[in-house]
Order: structure tokens, then C-alpha cells, then sequence
């Protein structure tokens, strides 16, 4: 039985502004992997996997060649495979619904969701 992820906290007004999410869901797609990521995989979830690279595989469209880190041999995902996120730390460059003034800030879109919106402090 797989426990459910933990809901996302909900987003505080800061002084730059109100921001809206949406919680990812308990598997993404491998596609969705980036340098710095942690994740399992659904039959292995005591076992969390650190990306340190994530490139085409070069004989096989459908596959990816994911790097981790403490790993020498990389591991071969389908890029459909479904992957469990733990963390994915984000760098994310928003603009205000309102004005258009920009903000980039750091997100971990596990723990605060997908940025879906953003309205700056002046509104």
C-alpha cells in the first residue's frame, strides 16, 4: 500500500507578491527529471535516487539516460516511466497577471506545487 504524498503547504502573500499552485501529482512522467532532483521509483520507494544528469538516450528515442549521483553506471528510464518525486528544486521566473513585472524565485515544486499564477505586492 503506497502512503499518500503530503499535500503541499499552502502559499504565504510575501513581499513580492501572492503566488498560486497546484500540487504535482504521487508520479510523473521520467520526461519531467532535471539535474538535482530526488525521486523513486514506485516498486523501490525506500530507495531514493539523486539525479546528477539527464540526457537522450542515443540509440533510443522513447529512453532516457539518467545520471545519479554515487552511481557509475547511469540508469535507462522509458520517458513515459512513472517516477515518484521527492523534491524538485526550481528556479522559476514569474510575471504579474496584472502588470507583467517579473520575479524569479525558488520553488521545490514537490513541497509548494507547480506555479500556476502570480500576482506582484503592488496589486
Amino acid at each position: 500500500m503506497t502512503a499518500s504524498p503530503t499535500p503541499p503547504l499552502p502559499n504565504r502573500r510575501q513581499t513580492r507578491g501572492f503566488l498560486v499552485t497546484l500540487s504535482l501529482p504521487p508520479t510523473l512522467p521520467a520526461t519531467r527529471l532535471q539535474q538535482c532532483d530526488v525521486f523513486t521509483l514506485p516498486e523501490q520507494q525506500d530507495h531514493p535516487l539523486t539525479v546528477a544528469d539527464v540526457r537522450q538516450h542515443p540509440d533510443f528515442t522513447a529512453r532516457l539516460l539518467i545520471e545519479l549521483r554515487g552511481t557509475l553506471q547511469p540508469l535507462t528510464l522509458r520517458t513515459s516511466e512513472p517516477v515518484q518525486p521527492l523534491s524538485m528544486p526550481r528556479q522559476v521566473t514569474l510575471s504579474c497577471q496584472l502588470c507583467q513585472a517579473t520575479t524569479t524565485t525558488a520553488l521545490d515544486l514537490v513541497a509548494h506545487g507547480e506555479p500556476q499564477t502570480w500576482v506582484c505586492s503592488l496589486h
